[in-house]
């Protein structure tokens, strides 16, 4: 077995524990009684990006990938259940999905239509294209933490956490020459840095940053 394929396995490993990070966010709406501030675009987005992903997969045979894309549609599915529940007001999230649901299938049909030459990489450029489009979601989160001037509602373990799985993910794309994994995950790389980089500008409203060790603004005002 060389080291390439043990780096394969390894990610695949750590993409599949990374699916059940999010629970974190569940307890926590939970623990406030409440999902309202939180947003469900990145979520939806989500959801996107591993449909076309799945897709690819399925067209290339590339099991380690048809698992982990598999699982994490499974936990995404359970955490916009869960986003659902928890928030009152849900007109916005049924848009969404709805909007989700024809985009999908619109894609699946246009790449039905290709030959069987020509579908995989079809597929691999849309969905390449989709994970950079679903960097919307966090431009979006950047823009409302700059708008609401905390970072309160963006979970730093979340992004953390992103930011060693898209790293692994870029290497794995240089390492197998799949330019399409490798030029998504650099594209996701430069924004979750950008997230990682507001802490310090707005600081959550009652947590601290780990790591970084950046005290909440409610904190701030009373040693003031």
């Amino acid at each position: 077995m060389d080291l390439l394929t043990i780096y394969t396995i390894w990610l695949g490993c750590f993409s599949i524990a990374f699916t059940f990070l999010p629970l974190m966010m569940v307890l926590d709406w939970k623990k406030r009684g409440t999902a309202d501030g939180f947003s469900s675009v990145g979520f939806i987005l989500q959801l996107f990006m591993q449909c076309c992903w799945l897709r690819h997969d399925l067209l290339t045979d590339d099991m380690t990938n048809i698992t982990i894309n598999g699982l994490n549609l499974v936990f995404s599915a359970f955490y916009i259940s869960a986003f659902a529940y928890y928030q009152p007001k849900r007109k916005y999230l049924i848009g969404q999905l709805a909007a989700w649901a024809i985009t999908v299938k619109a894609i699946y049909t246009y790449v039905d239509w290709q030959t069987p030459e020509d579908a995989p990489d079809v597929m691999g450029t849309i969905a390449a294209g989709g994970q950079i489009a679903s960097l919307a979601g966090g431009i979006y989160e950047i823009k409302r933490a700059i708008s609401m001037g905390t970072t309160e509602y963006i979970p730093a373990s979340f992004q953390f956490a992103i930011f060693t799985l898209i790293l692994q993910w870029f290497a794995f794309g240089i390492l197998h020459g799949n330019k399409f994994i490798a030029v998504a995950n650099l594209a996701g790389l430069f924004v979750n840095v950008a997230t990682i980089a507001l802490y310090p500008i707005y600081p959550p409203l009652t947590w601290t940053v780990p790591i970084f060790n950046i005290p909440p603004q409610e904190k701030e005002k009373k040693s003031e």
